[in-house]
């Protein structure tokens, strides 16, 4: 081996955000830098510390850098066990069972009804959320970047393809879609609710959950300084509930429903219909 292919930089990690992600303006300013080396899916490569800007014009809250697809790769080749072997199927049913029976609500569907309504997870880790709307009778499908994930999923009877929301299509427009813990982790989350949009249907219907940096626990955690999300490798953005309603309502749909979600620490559930 010669000795400049030794000292060859690597391919790039990661991208800095030019402008925030959501506005595009260039006032912005460092909040904090946060250690991230104990997080569970830390490795040699990825970065040891996260800087997060704070933007002056919209007020949105997001990492410095975004992942190329050289860092995703290694990003991803560590995974949370439950992101790709599951939990006990019975609690993820009575953990999902209330998200489903607002859809079901929101749908005035019944249970009965059968399965010609198409429900898209994307961002489907273990399968729980597809595996509960199943059991209710929708045509429930997964997506996840995660092989591992979606193979798990079809060994036990479910549906589930291996992609990438930033790349879908779909040659016939879904009634519901789900995004459970994802849209803080695309660098640009206007683009994403785009692709939602146009594999949505007129009326359809999107489900959105991620933290909620204005909810009660979180502001409790940042005033005891162990707010876990500050170091949360994957995590680009911090939304607000009232953020988080702003950018759907741009984006062409209409919030029609708001709960706490109990998946995750500080977590918020918002419902929206495409226009």
């Amino acid at each position: 081996m010669r000795s400049e292919e030794l000292i060859r930089p690597a391919a790039p990690m990661w991208i800095h955000f030019e402008s925030c992600p959501l506005c595009a303006s260039v006032d912005t300013v460092l909040l904090r830098t946060d250690s991230c080396e104990s997080h569970p899916i830390w490795q040699m490569g990825l970065p040891k510390k996260l800087d997060w800007m704070h933007c002056q014009q919209c007020q949105h809250i997001y990492s410095r850098n975004y992942f190329t697809a050289v860092g995703l790769a290694l990003l991803f080749s560590k995974a949370h066990p439950m992101q790709v072997v599951g939990l006990n199927l019975d609690q993820e049913r009575a953990r999902w069972a209330p998200t489903v029976e607002r859809i079901q609500g929101h749908l005035q569907q019944q249970g009965w009804m059968g399965d010609s309504m198409v429900w898209l997870d994307i961002g489907c880790g273990a399968g729980g959320l597809v595996i509960t709307a199943t059991e209710y009778g929708f045509n429930a499908i997964g997506l996840d970047t995660r092989v591992q994930a979606v193979e798990h999923i079809e060994a036990l009877g479910y549906s589930a393809v291996v992609g990438d929301l930033m790349e879908l299509q779909v040659t016939d427009p879904v009634m519901v879609m789900s995004l459970a813990d994802v849209l803080e982790h695309v660098p640009f989350p206007r683009q994403a609710l785009n692709r939602v949009h146009a594999a949505l249907m007129p009326g359809g219907l999107v489900m959105i959950s991620c933290p909620n940096l204005d909810s009660g626990s979180w502001r409790k955690a940042n005033a005891e300084g162990i707010n876990p999300y500050w170091s949360e490798l994957e995590h680009h953005h911090n939304f607000s509930r009232a953020s988080l309603m702003r950018l759907l309502a741009e984006e062409g749909f209409i919030p029609v429903d708001y709960s706490v979600s109990t998946r995750y620490k500080s977590c918020m559930e918002v419902i929206a219909r495409r226009l």
